[in-house]
């Protein structure tokens, strides 16, 4: 899946670790970042989460990291 939004990724997360039969409080517990961070950005509170911090989930859920850029040198 690409993700063009910040709320693409909430809603990525939250399919993929109810999928997954994940809680947040275990989720939060493997990843290092607190519950009230997974639960935010599920949300879309948090539009902009750190690489890391998305990194560290998406490692949790087994889900690849892609990056590129959109400028056409």
């Amino acid at each position: 899946m690409i993700i063009g939004e910040s709320n693409d990724f909430g809603a990525l997360l939250r399919h993929t670790r109810k999928t997954l039969g994940i809680t947040q409080t275990f989720l939060s517990q493997e990843s290092k970042i607190t519950r009230a961070v997974i639960s935010g950005i599920e949300l879309g509170k948090i539009k902009n989460p750190h690489l890391d911090t998305v990194i560290r989930i998406s490692n949790v859920l087994n889900l690849g990291v892609f990056i590129q850029s959109n400028r056409e040198d």
